[in-house]
């Protein structure tokens, strides 16, 4: 994934510019945290991962996201219908399927020939995945790969407890994040109050992967609101 073409063009969603290679159909948007389609047909392909950063970041510099907190509402409540719709069924046999395929990295692309094999509403899985790297059941070790995290296969669910202990700790870290602050900070401020330095670093890393909180500038890191 380091050689070939690269793609920049903007998220649907939320208008910010973005970038994956030109071999992959879909990726994670950092900013909205929704897995969206690469579109090749709007996007300016350059020949290399350093340039189309740059390009990325000169365009989210002059363009700001256009109502980001209302698109990211609508894409919570569209979530909900389809899970509704689709019931809990789907979750259970996404989870067998991601604990069955996804103990190795992956593509997104991949992922969805497997959802489609299995019958699994692609559209509706895109829309639970970030929900998943929330509760730590899946991380993203690149915007355009995914990886289930272990998952026990004698129980079709994860341990509860440690679900909302994970939840819990992720209301926290957001909360410290609802202004611009240092991961360094935030560790520190966190640990004073009883919760393990470890925990929190390695949960500002997931919540930055599944863009529940950016990274304004270096090091500096905001909830998305």
């Amino acid at each position: 994934m380091n050689g070939g073409e690269y793609a920049v063009f903007r998220c649907p969603n939320c208008g910010c510019y973005t970038f994956a290679p030109t071999a992959q159909k879909n990726r994670l948007c950092s900013r909205c945290g929704r897995i969206v389609k690469v579109d090749l047909l709007h996007a300016e392909i350059v020949s290399d991962a350093r340039r189309a950063s740059e390009l990325v970041k000169y365009h989210n510099a002059k363009n700001a996201p256009p109502k980001l907190k209302e698109a990211l509402k609508e894409q919570l409540m569209g979530s909900e219908r389809k899970t509704q719709r689709m019931g809990t069924r789907s979750s259970t046999l996404l989870m067998k399927v991601l604990a069955e395929n996804c103990s190795e990295e992956i593509t997104l692309d991949e992922l969805e020939e497997l959802c489609k094999k299995h019958g699994l509403d692609c559209e509706w899985v895109k829309a639970k995945l970030p929900q998943l790297a929330l509760k730590s059941l899946v991380f993203f070790p690149s915007p355009w790969t995914v990886k289930c995290a272990a998952i026990p296969h004698s129980s079709e669910e994860p341990s509860k407890s440690g679900v909302s202990q994970t939840a819990s700790l992720s209301k926290v870290v957001m909360e410290a994040f609802s202004i611009p602050a240092s991961r360094a900070k935030v560790i520190k401020q966190l640990a004073e109050k009883g919760y393990p330095p470890e925990k929190v670093d390695e949960l500002i890393d997931k919540l930055h992967k599944s863009g529940l909180i950016i990274e304004e500038k270096p090091g500096i890191f905001k909830r998305v609101d």
